[in-house]
């Protein structure tokens, strides 16, 4: 059975998982707890701020392949990452309104190949495509013959 993939890296740490989260928010973010949340849907989860709480700019930054969360004045480590394995950052929906700002991450579908190791590998497209290609390949092979 595959284990549940968590919302926050300190608590899959804390069930055996530590690789199976979602977003690893820095010590000092948590700290703040009442001014920012995360809300997890079925389809992705979601990340709102009320900016004017904290000292300093949120910005949200993408490096390589690597989503991050951070502060302009790099003192104040109110900073998180979100796991890419996971989350989608190329899809990611950006909605600033008054003091509150929302990040949308959509959930990359996965398809459990192997049960007892639970790795998980992304959909592909294409790949379904050419499955089913080699099986019609492989039926007209059969009734030819």
């Amino acid at each position: 059975m595959a284990s549940k993939i968590r919302i926050f890296r300190q608590s899959a740490m804390e069930a055996g998982t530590p690789g199976k989260y979602h977003i690893n928010p820095s010590p000092k973010l948590m700290s703040r707890a009442s001014h920012w949340r995360v809300v997890e849907h079925e389809d992705g989860v979601e990340l709102t701020f009320n900016e004017g709480a904290f000292d300093d700019v949120l910005l949200f930054k993408i490096y390589y392949n690597q989503v991050v969360g951070d502060c302009e004045n790099k003192d104040d480590d109110f900073s998180y990452i979100v796991n890419t394995d996971f989350l989608n950052h190329r899809e990611v929906k950006a909605e600033i309104k008054d003091d509150k700002s929302t990040y949308y991450f959509p959930k990359i579908k996965c398809e459990i190949k192997d049960a007892v190791t639970e790795t998980c590998v992304p959909k592909i497209k294409g790949d379904e495509n050419k499955n089913k290609k080699k099986k019609n390949k492989n039926k007209k092979k059969k009734k030819k013959n």
